[in-house]
């Protein structure tokens, strides 16, 4: 039973340092922006556990330049995804990854910029269509849990302009966005009948 939906935010950092051979350069000399990366890494993961349960944080999407194995990165650009379904709690996190991050650079003698590149904000789904979620859940005889939806699903959307509830069903280990990822026909039975006697109920076919 979806209650909510996290927020996100999305902010690309680029890290410039100096672009040096890696057997040549001596350790004092080097301006590695790989490393400053693997730091504000480090940083963001604990950002995200210092608001547990529900916030999350981390990198997808990684470009190091150039790319060598023998070249000490002189440039790198990624992209930090934070969520939460808490807004104040983004915008936390926001402020403290560019904080930290400056810190990091300044002390590393490395340059550091910051762009937002998308996001959006928490959503919290309608009373009377969770409420009729709940109900089928219930009615049917399947075991159910409230839960904050982690991903941007279309119905986050939807719901700006219109009632909006969602179905999820189990998956093996939890696992998503992966070609592991796997769901038995039974969760997939009790799912679509939880959806269709919701839908019933929301039409007043059903009391």
């Amino acid at each position: 039973v979806v209650t909510h939906g996290q927020g996100l935010s999305w902010t690309q950092v680029t890290i410039s340092g100096k672009e040096s051979h890696t057997g040549s350069t001596p350790m004092p000399m080097r301006k590695n922006a790989g490393l400053g990366m693997a730091r504000v890494l480090e940083l963001v993961d604990e950002i995200a556990w210092s608001h547990k349960p529900h916030a999350v944080g981390a990198a997808g999407h990684i470009d190091v330049s150039p790319n060598s194995r023998n070249v000490i990165p002189g440039n790198a650009v990624f992209t930090i995804d934070f969520r939460s379904p808490d807004l104040d709690v983004i915008s936390d996190m926001e402020k403290r990854l560019k904080d930290g991050a400056t810190k990091i650079c300044a002390e590393m003698g490395l340059e550091v910029s910051f762009e937002k590149v998308g996001g959006f904000d928490p959503v919290k789904f309608d009373d009377g269509c969770v409420g009729a979620v709940r109900a089928a859940a219930e009615r049917l005889g399947y075991s159910h849990m409230d839960l904050i939806s982690g991903a941007g699903h279309d119905a986050c959307w939807i719901n700006k302009t219109a009632p909006t509830a969602m179905v999820m069903c189990p998956c093996v280990d939890g696992l998503s966005h992966n070609e592991a990822e796997e769901i038995s026909s039974e969760w997939a039975t009790a799912g679509a009948d939880v959806l269709l006697h919701a839908v019933l109920e929301m039409a007043e076919v059903v009391s």
